[in-house]
């Protein structure tokens, strides 16, 4: 009766003496929180407010908006029942009218069981409101908080994806719109197993490869734990996928003892095989005396692995020079020091732990040596070779140096390099991550391998745009450009362009290894854009060495540029021509020192070319 005296109130006009209606139209019924065009008429353009009120008027307004436009989009109660929709100025309802709201009608389509953890699609009907929601309940029950859910959004029926609970039991799956379940269907969920197998025993710090079988559930992971125990903090993982294959490849820690690999999936240990870490031994050879500024060869035997370093260093511990192994070989050059004297080559592992040490002495060269500079126009590279780039687009590369953003100075850099530098046919690939979605580690070729059209790479690289809070998946993209380049018959040159760390729980040492295992010539080099950080640029270079490249550091432009212009130089050894023996290696661009005397240098496919090496003289030679 209040509601009808406010009404006929309200059509009075205090003074003018004059009858203005208000009223309020919308719907007579709707389901719960379906959105509503509400409409109305008043003698004033605002203060007003549209309110949806129970129809006993025992209770307060369920929802409300203020008035901001006519029609007015409001949202239908959470629960079923009598309503009024009523329209407020001045505190005192002006105009209303009835509203009932009923519960809609929902399905669900999905599969009657599933394996804990595992992934599984719906397929639904319902009315698609906002907030609405598939998630799971307990069987005949509660919906259970912290459990898989989608959002139905406007998918139109789906299909949503859920992952099934870790735990085995009887649960449902449940529509529901606020907190009301519209619709049920049962779900079985069964336990799951994993297989590993591994060999008896691992050297401390050495890769090992984990043969596995297992449900594949997303986030599923193979690590180290302690034996018969949880695992362990810190430890190498790997996360497997279809993209991982049926083996994965591990890093030992440098602890030596008892541990067990096992297989995580929801957090649950469901397979574990045992293994040993044993101590590892490295012997260490070089000449017992250098010349000083000449390019020597330090040869190791043992267990190295990826990531330690030989390090040339004075009395007092400075360093004169250093080399990351690569395990796969076990020479290591360097270059020795300018200043004579007493030094020693001292082996490190990757944590930081001595392995051997010998001592070495830097005498003068008998003659002033010369100084070899290699140069070449464009790359020596032909259509059976291959150069793939992986660009790093996550939203780091947002960040300015100087007036640019980081991603506008890549995009000019690979745009010169696809147009001046590498020659046009050259077998070329493009891969680019962090630029089609946030909190993503998607990664996706933009180039497939083909013979290089430079104004068509051009024009996609220059539509490539960095994309904020998009991740940093290193290992997965390095692990993909293997399918990206195996079509080449030639050399292979990748290039992997970043300003980051992996976020992706990636392991870019295993996925270079991998490509080193095909057997195929292939560098693999770092460029890192703006890295500020020693022990990541060291890492960066351990990776390097792994993959058969170089690191190169690049902290503005033009140095971005010449680090790319590095990254694909041609490589070539120095042969004594009078002995035959390989006496050095180098790159174009970056001068090598030598004894005065004729030399043979050799690069590509077996081409050679004389030169003569003069004291105190730098002797150059370009490559066309």
């Amino acid at each position: 009766m209040r509601y009808l005296l406010a009404f006929f109130a309200s059509l009075v006009v205090s003074g003018a003496g004059l009858a203005q209606a208000y009223t309020v139209n919308g719907p007579e019924r709707a389901h719960i929180r379906e959105s509503l065009d509400i409409s109305w008429t008043a003698p004033q353009d605002d203060g007003g407010l549209i309110e949806i009120r129970p129809a006993d008027g025992e209770q307060r307004r369920s929802v409300y908006a203020y008035v901001r436009a006519n029609p007015q989009s409001i949202l239908a109660p959470n629960a079923a029942g009598e309503y009024v929709i009523v329209y407020v100025h001045g505190g005192e309802v002006q105009a209303s009218r009835p509203l009932s709201v009923y519960l809609p009608e929902a399905t669900l389509a999905a599969p009657d069981t599933a394996d804990a953890g595992a992934a599984f699609e719906v397929v639904w009907t319902g009315p698609d409101s906002n907030g609405d929601r598939i998630t799971l309940a307990e069987r005949d029950g509660a919906v259970i908080r912290g459990l898989s859910y989608a959002y139905t959004g406007s998918r139109n029926g789906g299909p949503v994806r859920l992952t099934a609970p870790r735990d085995a039991g009887e649960y449902d799956i449940v529509y529901v719109s606020a907190d009301t379940v519209l619709a049920r269907a049962p779900l079985t969920v069964g336990g799951i197993t994993a297989s590993l197998s591994a060999p008896a025993q691992v050297h401390a710090g050495g890769a090992v490869t984990v043969a596995w079988e297992g449900p594949r559930n997303a986030q599923d992971r193979i690590t180290f734990a302690a034996r018969d125990g949880e695992p362990l903090g810190g430890a190498s993982y790997r996360y497997v996928s279809a993209a991982t294959g049926q083996s994965v490849v591990l890093t030992a820690a440098e602890t030596t003892g008892p541990v067990d690999i096992v297989y995580l999936s929801g957090g649950r240990v469901i397979g574990r095989t045992p293994i040993e870490i044993i101590p590892a031994s490295i012997e260490l050879d070089a000449p017992s005396e250098v010349e000083a500024r000449m390019q020597f060869e330090a040869r190791w035997s043992g267990a190295g692995n990826q990531g330690d370093v030989i390090r040339m260093q004075a009395a007092d511990g400075s360093q004169a020079a250093y080399r990351y192994i690569d395990p796969n070989e076990p020479v290591a050059p360097l270059v020795a020091p300018a200043s004579e004297g007493e030094y020693e080559l001292v082996y490190f592992s990757r944590a930081g732990r001595e392995m051997a040490r010998r001592a070495i002495t830097a005498r003068p060269a008998p003659q002033l040596p010369g100084d070899l500079l290699v140069e070449q126009s464009r790359a020596q590279l032909g259509p059976r070779d291959a150069v793939g780039v992986i660009l790093d687009a996550s939203g780091s590369m947002l960040q300015r140096i100087g007036s640019e953003r980081r991603i506008e100075i890549a995009r000019q850099t690979l745009a010169h390099l696809v147009s001046d530098t590498i020659p046009a046919g050259t077998g070329f690939a493009l891969r680019v991550f962090g630029h089609r979605e946030t909190d993503s580690c998607r990664t996706d070729l933009e180039i497939p391998l083909g013979p290089l059209v430079p104004d068509a790479a051009s024009a996609v690289i220059s539509n490539v745009n960095a994309m904020n809070l998009a991740r940093t998946p290193l290992g997965h993209s390095i692990a993909l450009a293997g399918d990206d380049l195996a079509a080449a018959t030639g050399q292979r040159i990748l290039i992997l362009l970043t300003d980051g760390e992996e976020t992706c729980d990636g392991d870019p040492a295993a996925a270079i290894q991998s490509l080193r295992d095909r057997g195929w010539d292939i560098r693999v080099n770092i460029v890192g854009f703006a890295i500020d950080d020693a022990a990541l640029e060291a890492e960066f270079r351990a990776w390097a060495a792994l993959g058969n490249g170089d690191y190169f550091t690049a902290g503005d432009g033009a140095e971005l540029e010449a680090a790319l212009s590095q990254a694909i130089a041609v490589e070539f050894e120095i042969i004594n021509a009078a002995t035959g023996e390989t006496v050095g290696h180098g790159r174009a661009g970056e001068p090598v020192t030598l004894a005065p005397g004729d030399y043979q240098l050799r690069w590509g496919e077996a081409e050679t070319r004389n030169l003569a090496i003069v004291s105190g003289e730098t002797t150059r030679v370009t490559l066309d």
